[in-house]
């Protein structure tokens, strides 16, 4: 399991909102496979039923423990002068984990590809990135479905993590570093 992050003291700065991902994948509901050694497959789903909602409450929780003031909102507020100083938006290309049982271990492989994107309310710009990330659990002895879970979750952090280190505040905006 990755190390435990502790969360940052919040901010001082941009309010900062993050709606759900568009998921442009094929299949909305699965995110992978397990395959069994005899050739057999179960199908790994999302629970809530929306990959873009759990990826954009996964963002939101990361910048949290980052110290952002962010919080996550299934629509965009439509009020100018309460609404976030940023947007954060995106859309999955890729998102899936597949495990493959051999004799006696199971190797895990997992991969996404976000596009992020970051609209600023005070001027009207936007930016926007593409980041992809891969990981994989090799030789687990007891698969369980968690372990799937918790790869995907750490390569979509991985994806995360770039987004923000590329990333600075002007004022109440967002730009590239």
């Amino acid at each position: 399991m990755a190390g435990v992050v502790q969360a940052g003291k919040p901010m001082a700065g941009p309010r900062v909102t993050v709606i759900p991902f568009e998921d442009a994948r094929a299949d909305h509901a699965k995110v992978g496979s397990r395959i069994s050694m005899w050739g057999g497959e179960t199908n790994f789903n999302v629970s809530s039923g929306s990959a873009g909602e759990e990826t954009a409450q996964a963002f939101a929780d990361y910048l949290k423990r980052k110290g952002w003031q962010v919080q996550y909102a299934k629509v965009a507020s439509t009020a100018h002068e309460s609404g976030p100083d940023i947007l954060l938006s995106g859309k999955i290309l890729e998102l899936a984990v597949e495990a493959k049982r051999g004799f006696l271990l199971t190797d895990i492989d997992a991969r996404s590809k976000l596009v992020i994107q970051a609209s600023n309310r005070e001027d009207g710009s936007s930016i926007v990135r593409t980041d992809a990330h891969s990981g994989s659990h090799d030789n687990v002895f007891w698969f369980e479905p968690q372990d799937g879970e918790e790869i995907l979750a750490e390569v979509l952090e991985k994806n995360f993590e770039r987004f923000v280190v590329n990333i600075k505040f002007e004022d109440r905006a967002i730009r590239f570093r």
